[in-house]
């Protein structure tokens, strides 16, 4: 046998290897990158699977520590190869539908997203909440939301629902939304109420140059002052008429 002929049967060995190791390759390894990606804010246990297809149960790090988010599952759709794309739907919790993560030389797009977390889970994002023990709901929604070359690009919601502090336990702040519009290097933000006696509305802008900057008004039905409004005078640089403005910026 030659030594050209015994190179290539090496190579043809090394590329079987690499190719059965990718195949293969275990779900803990999504574990690993959904724990690097969140610089360790989330947390995936019992990963089981492979790579491109399996099941875990995700977690998030609040102030008090891991709170369950729900079983998640992924699965790669190889139909999406020839279009260069990787393709992969996630199912989180009890979402109606999975979601479609889509990988390509343009970026990243995500589709489809609709999950709800439960909102303690804010403080792991932004420890400045920790003080105030964030309790409710937290919903994401998007139809199409993509990541470019620096750039955000679409529509999304956040929504907060069954809004209560574990300082204040016994006062509802209602269900408020803010919508998010990536236009580029910029998200412009515009926030509003869905239900409740607070009334939020106002607008704000993120980068990642100068971070978040919101700025609005906060207001309560007159009928529901007294500890309320206690709260308002407290969190908001002035207060008027059961109005009260604010700034926030980190």
């Amino acid at each position: 046998m030659t030594r050209r002929r015994l190179v290539l049967y090496a190579a043809c060995g090394v590329l079987v290897f690499a190719v059965t190791l990718v195949a293969t390759a275990p779900a803990a390894w999504v574990a690993y990158a959904v724990e690097r990606a969140s610089e360790e804010r989330l947390e995936l246990r019992a990963p089981a699977g492979t790579l491109w297809s399996g099941s875990g149960h995700l977690y998030g790090r609040g102030a008090a520590g891991l709170l369950d988010l729900g079983a998640l599952q992924w699965r790669t759709l190889w139909s999406d190869l020839p279009r260069a794309r990787l393709s992969v739907a996630l199912n989180l919790g009890k979402a109606r539908k999975p979601a479609l993560v889509q990988a390509s030389p343009a970026g990243i797009a995500v589709r489809d997203l609709d999950v709800a977390v439960p909102a303690p889970v804010l403080t792991g994002f932004v420890p400045a909440l920790a003080s105030l023990g964030p309790q409710g709901t937290l919903g994401l929604r998007s139809d199409d939301l993509r990541f470019e070359s620096g750039s955000i690009l679409g529509l999304a919601d956040v929504e907060w629902r069954d809004v209560r502090l574990a300082r204040m336990p016994t006062i509802a702040l209602g269900s408020h939304r803010a919508r998010l519009r990536g236009g580029g290097r910029q998200v412009n933000i515009e926030l509003e109420t869905i239900e409740g006696p607070l009334r939020l509305s106002g607008s704000g802008t993120w980068t990642r140059e100068s971070g978040l900057a919101l700025a609005g008004t906060a207001e309560h039905d007159p009928r529901e002052g007294g500890v309320l409004a206690e709260v308002l005078k407290g969190a908001c640089t002035s207060y008027r008429d059961n109005r009260c403005s604010f700034r926030f910026r980190r």
